[in-house]
């Protein structure tokens, strides 16, 4: 393993125990269940499974509009658990939610990660019979979220990406923390980018002709709903493809949290803590573009 390859893991674990630090306090809605580590394909580990999460006052939640998300953590780590506090959150506003794992870097790669995002998709529009539905993202699962997306319409892609989608629509798209490709540093960390590239694109070279969103936009892809705070490292990506989607004229929304309210706001904070009032209020605005949605 390279000196590099270790600092870039050694980022990412460390950043995974902040988020522990940032939840000690957090607490579990009793008004919300959830249904834990449910498969979505065969294998024996909880990489394979998904949450659902729902308001237990709810005759019958599996009528509600479906939410599917997609957690981050720069394709080499993170765990459905993290999210699942946003998942309660957006359920008490008439959604069914549900998060889900996957393979991380480098024992999964980007094509993996695609394959295995696809492989809970299907499954779970098809355990809640939905036609329709509504897909979530934050930092690198915004990533995916956006290359998923893209396929839906691109025959070749998934030809390359060996991937089949359900027939089911996706009506818009939630995004924390948004990057148009797959380098997570900035630009003076170019390094850092190469190996992370390095990371998910190895067995898989063949997919790196697509992974970048803006090359592979098309008016197919749904509405999207943008997040982030003024002060994030991700803030001028989040800002340049918000201007990338005006300049496209396609249907879009952006909520922008103030610099250091509520203290020092730190990257996808509305998924991590989505307890804080900044948190409500973007989550909320993303809701409700979520109900305006045709």
């Amino acid at each position: 393993m390279s000196l590099i390859n270790k600092l870039v893991l050694g980022i990412y674990n460390n950043q995974l125990k902040d988020v522990d630090n940032k939840q000690q306090n957090m607490t579990w809605d009793n008004e919300v269940a959830i249904e834990e580590n449910i498969p979505y394909q065969e294998g024996n580990d909880n990489l394979c499974t998904y949450d659902y999460i729902y308001e237990k006052k709810e005759i019958n939640p599996k009528a509600l509009p479906l939410i599917i998300n997609i957690h981050g953590g720069a394709f080499c780590g993170g765990d459905k658990s993290v999210n699942k506090y946003y998942g309660a959150f957006l359920a008490k506003y008439h959604y069914q939610v549900t998060t889900l794992n996957y393979h991380y870097a480098p024992e999964g790669n980007l094509k993996k990660q695609v394959q295995d995002c696809l492989a809970a998709i299907t499954k779970i529009v098809e355990n809640y019979q939905k036609e329709e539905f509504f897909l979530t993202g934050d930092s690198s699962g915004s990533v995916l979220v956006l290359l998923i997306s893209l396929l839906w319409n691109n025959e070749e892609m998934r030809n390359t990406y060996e991937v089949e989608v359900p027939e089911a629509r996706i009506k818009a798209l939630g995004l924390t923390g948004t990057q148009a490709g797959i380098d997570m540093f900035p630009p003076f960390m170019k390094p850092f980018n190469k190996e992370n590239r390095r990371l998910i694109l190895t067995g898989c070279e063949e997919i790196e002709k697509y992974t970048n969103i803006k090359e592979l936009w098309t008016n197919d892809m749904p509405a999207v709903f943008i997040m982030s705070a003024e002060e994030d490292v991700c803030y001028p990506n989040c800002k340049d493809f918000d201007q990338f989607l005006t300049e496209k004229n396609h249907p879009h929304q952006s909520f922008y949290c103030k610099k250091k309210e509520e203290g020092k706001l730190y990257h996808c904070f509305n998924v991590i803590r989505p307890d804080l009032n900044c948190s409500k209020r973007m989550n909320e605005a993303m809701i409700n573009y979520f109900n305006n949605i045709n």
